[in-house]
């Protein structure tokens, strides 16, 4: 994965997380507490995915 790639798919995560936890809290979907929990978990894991994909193509150059 390249450093752009990267970038990207990470502030796409980022913005989706965020949109969740604000859509979440105006809409009600759940308990504004779960709305928060579920989106920086999926945030965490999501980035850790990224960060683990990206960790291995970088290390494999060297």
């Amino acid at each position: 994965m390249s450093d752009k790639t990267f970038e990207l798919s990470l502030i796409a995560l980022s913005l989706i997380a965020l949109l969740w936890i604000m859509l979440g809290g105006i809409f009600g979907i759940l308990n504004i507490t779960w709305v928060i929990i579920t989106g920086l978990v999926i945030w965490i894991i999501g980035g850790g995915t990224l960060l683990y994909f990206w960790g291995r193509n970088y290390m494999s150059q060297i």
